[in-house]
């Protein structure tokens, strides 16, 4: 006897099993019928519902003491996406909320990745790049095609969008909206024969956008098709968004309406390079050539840009760069002359108004990391904490001179940033830890085991609670007591 038909796509299915799971079919069925009237029947559209589910938005006495923006990768242009809560906060706040959230397809975190493989289960089902937490809302992006809304207090869903491509960006929201942008890291084959040859290649074959949704219910306002991915999360300064893709171009967007301001041909793709605004001006690095550039937000030109020899692919695409003070800071992955040890991680500190390099410094030597080649530097109160993907180290360097104020062997990889508060650097790392740091010297209080593994997934610490993604398709709020008392260990 022939099973019935379900005409969901798989993916679907299992958001809607994830969301039974949570909720109960009561609670889904309630939530599916306070939503707005049906629309007329559209095939592809029930092939890929979106969903939404008002009930679960928080109160707003409790968004009231989140953020209230978010407007670049990590929420500012020094990266670290930390914030104290005011003391008329629910205590539970302040003290930190404890959830997990699967998202569709998701991986158990103590289990193998899909098919043996980090890299495809990143690809397929992870949530590589890290959250925003805004208004009591967590927003994530996910590479099978999704973007969720999640409650910060409980981590049910309100609402999730499908965008027809990975997305591998922080949501920024601002004014109401939503902005999401998808692409993949992929050539065809065509542009991969014209990387060979040394010719211009586009990268990210697909569907590849610039969506601006309604915050409240994940809807659709506008869409921005661009040709190459628009991987990297983009900038919104005012009321424009600025985004560079695979086809070697920055775009700037009116946030309103998605309309075309300028667009400036760099030749360089970007990778995963977000840019970083400052003075007029946004900071962005780019591959094939390997370009650090600055853009002028009002005419697009390019004020100025720097080559970086010696880079491995994908160059200085990869690292999201930091600003603070007039200076801005980058990371690249260079050559080295050893077999054993063929590349090293440079910290590069380069002169806002003119991009002449105010000083370096090359990492130990290691071997190639397996996928993201650099980590995110984070500033705060003049001190950059970066770590090298390729010796494992993190370090803490003054960002003015360079000088190296402590460094820790934690033998492990790291792509993301940290998230400093209250001194302390909670830093995801290896496969599925977080650590925390004392700032001040280097000291490991403790290391918390999450499970899964940590792409460029820098954390989010609002109050009491460190919010975070995995490449294994999960978000986790964890109190940051949690971490600190967790495995205790030595100090370094």
């Amino acid at each position: 006897m022939n099973e019935p038909r379900s005409f969901l796509h798989p993916r679907a299915r299992l958001l809607i099993s994830a969301a039974i799971a949570a909720f109960g079919v009561s609670a889904l069925v309630g939530a599916w019928a306070q939503s707005s009237e049906p629309p007329e029947r559209n095939p592809v559209a029930e092939e890929f519902p979106n969903q939404y589910f008002p009930k679960n938005l928080p109160s707003p006495e409790l968004a009231e003491a989140f953020p209230k923006n978010w407007p670049t990768y990590a929420a500012n242009a020094g990266r670290n996406a930390a914030f104290s809560l005011p003391a008329s906060a629910p205590k539970a706040l302040r003290d930190g909320v404890s959830w997990a959230f699967a998202g569709a397809g998701a991986v158990p975190l103590d289990g193998p990745p899909m098919a043996g493989n980090f890299k495809t289960t990143a690809y397929t089902v992870g949530m590589p790049v890290g959250v925003s937490v805004v208004g009591g809302v967590v927003y994530v992006g996910d590479d099978n095609g999704y973007t969720y809304a999640l409650n910060a207090i409980d981590g049910k869903l309100i609402w999730a969008f499908y965008g027809w491509n990975m997305t591998m960006s922080n949501p920024l929201v601002a004014d109401d909206k939503v902005f999401v942008s998808t692409g993949n890291p992929y050539f065809n084959f065509a542009n991969t024969m014209k990387y060979v040859r040394g010719e211009r290649p586009t990268r990210g074959p697909g569907l590849n956008t610039i969506f601006a949704l309604d915050q409240k219910s994940g809807k659709e306002i506008w869409a921005f098709h661009t040709p190459g991915e628009a991987m990297p999360t983009p900038l919104l300064d005012g009321k424009f968004l600025y985004a560079g893709t695979g086809d070697g171009h920055i775009y700037k967007l009116a946030a309103d309406t998605g309309a075309l301001v300028w667009k400036t041909d760099t030749v360089s793709f970007f990778s995963m390079s977000s840019p970083v605004g400052g003075d007029g001006r946004l900071f962005v690095g780019g591959t094939k050539p390997n370009f650090f550039y600055a853009i002028d937000e009002d005419s697009g030109n390019i004020a100025w840009k720097v080559e970086i020899p010696d880079v491995v692919p994908t160059g200085v695409g990869d690292c999201t760069p930091a600003y603070a003070d007039g200076v801005v800071i980058d990371e690249v992955t260079v050559k080295s002359d050893s077999k054993d040890h063929p590349v090293a991680n440079v910290l590069l500190a380069l002169d806002a108004k003119d991009g002449h390099i105010l000083w370096q410094d090359r990492l130990p030597d290691g071997p190639i990391p397996p996928a993201m080649k650099t980590a995110t530097p984070v500033i705060v109160d003049g001190v950059v904490y970066e770590g090298s993907p390729v010796s494992g180290d993190y370090f803490a360097v003054d960002l003015k001179t360079g000088r190296e104020l402590w460094r820790l062997p934690l033998r492990s990889q790291m792509r993301a940033g940290a998230a400093i508060h209250d001194g302390i650097a909670y830093l995801p790392h290896g496969s599925g830890d977080i650590a925390a740091i004392r700032a001040s010297d280097g000291a490991v209080l403790g290391v918390k085991h999450v499970g899964g593994a940590f792409g460029p997934s820098s954390p989010v610490i609002v109050g009491g609670t460190l919010y975070i993604s995995n490449i294994f398709g999960w978000v986790n709020a964890i109190p940051v007591a949690d971490i600190q008392n967790s495995r205790k260990a030595a100090a370094q």
